[in-house]
């Protein structure tokens, strides 16, 4: 399952979940990664998202899924 990680390149190499992942690189230059850290809303929705735990299974988003009315607890 692939997963967006996104920091600063010193403090994802610590990151040991990598380790022997393939991993893509995409190297924003400065003005793009300022402009993320200057923006109030998007850095309170990287808190939210940083304050929740990975589920360890995939999930049906599909609009289908969203309103079949079930739930699936896997």
């Amino acid at each position: 399952m692939s997963q967006i990680i996104q920091g600063r390149w010193d403090d994802l190499v610590k990151n040991q979940d990598l380790r022997g992942h393939q991993v893509r690189v995409i190297v924003l230059d400065e003005d793009q990664a300022k402009a993320v850290n200057d923006n109030p809303w998007l850095q309170s929705l990287h808190a939210w998202a940083d304050s929740h735990k990975p589920l360890g299974h995939s999930v049906d988003d599909s609009r289908e899924g969203m309103y079949s009315g079930t739930i699936d607890d896997r």
